[in-house]
């Protein structure tokens, strides 16, 4: 994991390998979702296995409920995303909290009044965002 997380750092690009960078590349993932077919597939990619494992049942009851099979992420709604808020730029906008396999980052708006927390798990492809359904 060290290893990883040194290679994280040498580049301005976000990877999994640091809790902010997969929240970074789950945000941007969403944001495309609606005019990019395969980034509700990336997005949900990033999720941990729990979440993924939850959002499969559901694409399942969907598949038995409207006869036709669905992807588990296509669980994640394309052109229903919207966040409530833009992170603050220049890297300020998100504070990681890294205890052992968990983590929590706390994104900040632009002006400061909002914030949101995201629960994280390291997996071993890299940090994993945690959604209770």
């Amino acid at each position: 994991m060290a290893a990883a997380l040194a290679l994280a750092a040498c580049s301005d690009e976000p990877t999994d390998a640091t809790p902010s960078g997969a929240v970074r590349l789950f945000l941007a993932a969403m944001e495309r979702s609606e005019h990019d077919p395969d980034a509700r597939r990336e997005a949900f990619e990033l999720l941990a296995r729990p979440t993924r494992r939850a959002l499969a049942e559901r694409a399942h009851t969907a598949g038995t409920i409207g006869g036709r099979d669905f992807h588990p992420w296509e669980m994640l709604v394309r052109g229903r995303y919207r966040q409530t808020f833009t992170p603050r730029r220049g890297g300020r906008g998100m504070e990681e909290a890294i205890d052992g396999d968990t983590a929590t980052v706390t994104v900040t708006s632009d002006n400061g009044a909002r914030t949101a927390r995201v629960p994280l798990v390291w997996e071993e492809d890299g940090w994993r965002i945690v959604i209770e359904l």
